[in-house]
């Protein structure tokens, strides 16, 4: 069985989540009052048609994590994992 990589209840990574959720959570408030008056050379709603290429994405990997847990492939699931993570820093990034 591959062994967690991190401990229940691990302290520095709820800091780590808490720090970085209150941070994106400011950064979310401060961008919604900030209004940029400019003219793209491109139109900006391919970026909603991009978030939602990459929500459904993770929504299949989440779908395909489950069922790789489930069969006991936990090596497959901690990279189906990690992709679904990445590609929702990606969506946050993207989005914010």
């Amino acid at each position: 069985m591959l062994a967690p990589t991190l401990r229940k209840n691990d302290k520095l990574a709820q800091r780590l989540i808490y720090a970085v959720s209150l941070i994106v959570f400011i950064a979310v408030i401060v961008l919604s009052r900030v209004k940029l008056d400019v003219s793209l050379p491109f139109d900006v709603h391919i970026f909603a048609a991009i978030n939602a290429g990459i929500n459904s994405t993770v929504s299949l990997l989440l779908l395909a994590g489950l069922f790789t847990a489930m069969m006991k492939k936990f090596e497959a699931h901690k990279k189906i994992m990690l992709t679904a993570i990445v590609l929702s820093v990606f969506f946050l990034l993207s989005y914010i």
